[in-house]
């Protein structure tokens, strides 16, 4: 049952973009029982020529609002690293069309939908809900007051239009989270962030599709959305897929100057890696303090004497994976780690030869920790 039914729609969610394209395949076309319906056939999709993002940056919000953030970053940076034509738009026009949604007179449509069955069943609906619906009684939402906004989105539709000939703009999905002790003090105004960046497309007549950007951090999923032109919307589906394949990470252990707070962090974020987990090699390695300058650990795999060492996991960007194994000197190198839990991961292993005359650290159990006793 749509809440506005001039501008809602069905939405598909999916796990896969193949799998939301066979959903809509089925579902496209004309309805002869719904007066607003339309008919768009989906035309053969190609890249988009211009892939938009916003000037300046985002607003983002919540307890997580830096990791979103430098998730967003990150999902741009892998945007630019994928060498496809980039501009930037100012977005805050489509901003000011979504607050038109819930805070102008088109909250009106809402109202005009649901108020006999409100007036009918007093204290069915849910607080909140009713207090939205019932926004759209205001005086203040005249006839007048709903043309001028009409004739506003219409000119901020066709700016839109303009922008997004043979283009896609990219927005975050949403820019943070909220914990329920926030929904539960403030309903509206934290929902109403939530959609941000999405509650425009429908008003502006907007094709979309969301798909996975990494995470923000542990148990912190990110996304984007892009956005079409409804005659391009076939566009969308390559535009996803070119973008979930500039996201094929590797994960890969490091276990010295790479880990966070680490000297070559930086290193690590610079090629669009991402830390994932802490973690433990299997009981089969000893770790050495090699004299090099800055010193830096080696992992030695041994048959006997070995003992678990602490690593952290990172998602790297396949396409940064071989760059990063080339920049590693002598004796260092890629290899594979065996984890505690069984998995066998890339990471930083050593060659034998250099544990020679270096200083054995494995009782520390770990870099970070051999460190903190120097």
């Amino acid at each position: 049952m749509p809440a506005c039914r001039s501008i809602d729609c069905v939405t598909v969610f999916a796990r896969h973009v193949d799998d939301a394209a066979a959903v809509d395949a089925a579902a496209r076309g004309w309805c002869a029982d719904d007066p607003y319906s339309t008919d768009r056939p989906l035309h053969r999709g190609e890249q988009p020529k211009t892939w938009l993002l916003p000037q300046g940056p985002p607003e983002f919000f919540g307890p997580f609002a830096a990791e979103y953030e430098a998730a967003w970053e990150r999902a741009k940076e892998t945007i630019a690293r994928s060498r496809v034509l980039v501009q930037q738009v100012d977005v805050s026009l489509l901003q000011e069309a979504a607050a038109l949604l819930y805070e102008g007179p088109l909250v009106a449509e809402r109202w005009s939908g649901l108020a006999g069955f409100i007036e009918a069943h007093p204290g069915s609906t849910f607080p909140v809900t009713e207090t939205i619906l019932r926004s759209g009684a205001k005086a203040e939402h005249t006839a007048a007051a709903l043309f001028r906004a009409q004739h506003r989105l219409a000119e901020i539709r066709q700016t839109v239009r303009s922008w997004l000939r043979h283009a896609v703009l990219v927005l975050p999905t949403c820019g943070g989270t909220w914990t329920r002790e926030q929904v539960g003090a403030d309903p509206v105004g934290t929902n109403s962030k939530m959609g941000l960046y999405t509650n425009h497309c429908n008003l502006l007549d907007l094709s979309a599709l969301a798909v996975p950007a990494g995470l923000a951090g542990p148990g912190l999923p990110f996304g984007v959305t892009l956005f079409a032109l409804p005659e391009e919307e076939a566009n969308l589906n390559e535009a996803a897929r070119f973008l979930l394949r500039q996201q094929d990470t590797i994960r890969v252990a490091v276990c010295g100057l790479h880990m966070r707070g680490m000297p070559l962090e930086p290193q690590m974020t610079g090629l669009g890696a991402v830390f994932a987990e802490a973690a433990q090699t299997a009981p089969v390695y000893r770790l050495y303090k090699l004299a090099t300058e800055p010193p830096k650990p080696g992992l030695v795999r041994t048959p006997l004497g070995g003992t678990p060492i602490a690593v952290e996991l990172w998602d790297m960007p396949v396409g940064s994976f071989g760059r990063f194994t080339a920049s590693i000197p002598a004796p260092l190198g890629i290899g594979r780690v065996e984890l505690t839990d069984g998995r066998s991961v890339p990471g930083f292993v050593c060659e034998a030869y250099a544990a020679e005359g270096a200083l054995d650290i494995t009782v520390s159990g770990g870099w970070r920790n051999a460190m903190a006793k120097v």
